[in-house]
């Protein structure tokens, strides 16, 4: 069965990590990535996930077992232990309590997978196997490097800014579309990304033909 690919703003939410190793490190980091505030609790938890605690507010570390309790406002968790009971047991909380949970190498105790992902600002690519295969993804994934480049993100920034304006100048959908299609070209063959007055000027042409 395919997972539904929906993104999702987790800005500041309060997700936890059951475990301390590199499996969790991996997870970590990809939280950290997306601006989550990730609580880890492990019994044993290794130097890099300590030094990375060092380097960021948005990560706090215990050094103890996990109770049920440590569960209570989580909006995410993700189990990496090695542990299979225990990560059976939490996965059975997280359903019941209705928490989206990723249990590591275990998708038939998963809610939700980490997708393989690339992500440049806030323009961000993914692939699914629906965990069949992470290798693939991963290949997918540096496939897709050669296409979203820093440039596209920085792009995605500048029509970011311009959306507004440009629905306000385009009402209709179909002109919109051809102006953001005829902006986007423009950006693409241009040596940089264009300044707000050069893309007012473009938007000015665009409309005396539409």
């Amino acid at each position: 069965m395919a997972y539904f690919p929906m993104f999702v703003d987790i800005t500041d939410t309060n997700c936890l990590v059951v475990g301390g190793g590199d499996v969790a490190l991996r997870k970590v980091n990809v939280l950290l990535d997306f601006g989550a505030k990730v609580h880890v609790i492990a019994k044993e938890i290794s130097m890099e996930l300590a030094a990375l605690s060092e380097e960021t507010d948005h990560l706090l570390l215990e050094q103890r077992e996990f109770t049920p309790l440590d569960l209570q406002d989580r909006k995410l968790v993700v189990v990496a232990t090695n542990d299979n009971e225990l990560n059976a047991q939490i996965s059975m909380m997280c359903n019941e309590g209705g928490i989206p949970v990723n249990v590591v190498d275990d998708k038939d105790k998963c809610s939700f997978i980490f997708p393989s992902y690339l992500k440049e600002q806030n323009l961000v690519g993914a692939f699914s196997s629906s965990g069949n295969s992470p290798a693939l993804t991963q290949f997918l994934r540096n496939k897709e490097k050669e296409v979203l480049t820093p440039k596209l993100g920085e792009l995605n920034e500048m029509l970011g800014r311009w959306r507004q304006p440009i629905t306000e100048l385009f009402p209709l959908e179909a002109s919109r579309k051809s102006a953001f299609e005829q902006l986007i070209d423009y950006a693409l063959c241009y040596d940089g990304i264009p300044t707000d007055e050069e893309v007012e000027e473009l938007l000015g042409a665009i409309s005396m033909t539409l």
